[in-house]
């Protein structure tokens, strides 16, 4: 067999392996296969974010309990104060890290608003 029938029959192997380089990682970021260090830090500090609101409103749930609060009327802006007072008085239970304290704090209080 001379080099040119070998180029022949290689031919079709090489060009798939060749769009093969080019599609596989363009479908995979595509589809979501594939995940980047940033997006995996942002999916994991967004989903602490979302446990410790979620553990503040139901400790500020439990206080207004305690206090025979309704929490009914915290709803709003106008009572944006009182609930603030709540989640701070819950939050001081809670060891949150302080660069999410902000966020935490957010999400805590638009739960129960």
């Amino acid at each position: 067999m001379s080099i040119n029938e070998r180029m022949t029959a290689l031919k079709p192997y090489l060009a798939g392996f060749v769009v093969g380089l080019i599609a596989a990682p363009a479908i995979a970021f595509g589809a979501g296969w594939v995940t980047t260090t940033r997006a995996s830090t942002a999916a994991v500090e967004s989903a602490r974010i979302a446990t410790l609101a979620s553990v503040c409103s139901a400790t500020a749930t439990s206080l207004a309990a305690a206090g025979n609060m309704d929490l009914a009327k915290l709803k709003g802006y106008s009572n944006r104060e009182q609930r603030d007072r709540l989640v701070e008085a819950a939050m001081a239970g809670i060891a949150v890290p302080s660069e999410l304290l902000g966020r935490v704090t957010s999400g805590c209080s638009r739960t129960l608003a």
